[in-house]
């Protein structure tokens, strides 16, 4: 089914280039929030306490693995995913170094707070391009092929990256179960918002 109204080339990568900002942004306000990362980057956090990479090399790292799955489950894999990825991982370790260590909740909750909103409009953007989304997008956007609706895919997307991160030490807390709660929720009100339906897979013949 139709995915997306059209929009024009330069609404387009203007969104795209829009949300890699808002996630370099996003993601770092999470860490340094330390009241629980995103799901992603509970792996993340993992590979960079198991492995001793950068925070940006464990998250290229990762990506990668999740656009191979996202791909298997049949989201379409464009362009922007692989450049994103590259993109997103510098400006994640730039804004890291900027905004440092805080020890009062009054800093804190308002970075996970705004952390959660910031990332949840950059998911909406970059999927709405229908350019090539983020790589928890991707298995998002996977199950959502397959037949799933938005929000359970969502939470399955960021559940799987949870228990692989915590396996491997990666940090969690609060912060990251309220992210994987209403991240679905936004996610599913934004592309609303933004006109976006999802494509789901056409039945076979043998399936009518």
């Amino acid at each position: 089914m139709p995915s997306l109204s059209p929009l024009s080339t330069r609404t387009r990568l203007t969104r795209l280039v829009v949300s890699w900002v808002l996630v370099g942004v996003g993601v770092p306000m999470l860490v340094r929030a330390e009241l629980g990362v995103a799901p992603f980057d509970v792996l993340n956090s993992g590979l960079n306490r198991t492995l001793g990479w950068s925070f940006g090399l464990c998250f290229i790292v990762s990506s990668v693995s999740f656009f191979a799955l996202g791909w298997a489950l049949g989201a379409p894999l464009g362009w922007a995913s692989p450049v994103g990825t590259v993109v997103i991982g510098p400006i994640v370790n730039l804004v890291l170094s900027g905004i440092g260590h805080h020890e009062a909740m009054v800093v804190r909750v308002p970075l996970l707070l705004g952390g959660v909103m910031v990332i949840a409009t950059a998911i909406c953007l970059v999927v709405s391009t229908d350019l090539g989304p983020g790589p928890s997008e991707m298995v998002m956007l996977g199950l959502i092929h397959r037949g799933m609706p938005i929000i359970p895919a969502r939470w399955i997307s960021d559940g799987s990256p949870v228990v692989a991160g915590v396996l491997l030490g990666g940090a969690i807390g609060a912060g990251t179960a309220l992210f994987a709660v209403v991240m679905g929720p936004l996610v599913r009100a934004g592309l609303r918002r933004l006109g976006y339906v999802p494509r789901t897979r056409s039945p076979s013949p043998a399936e009518k």
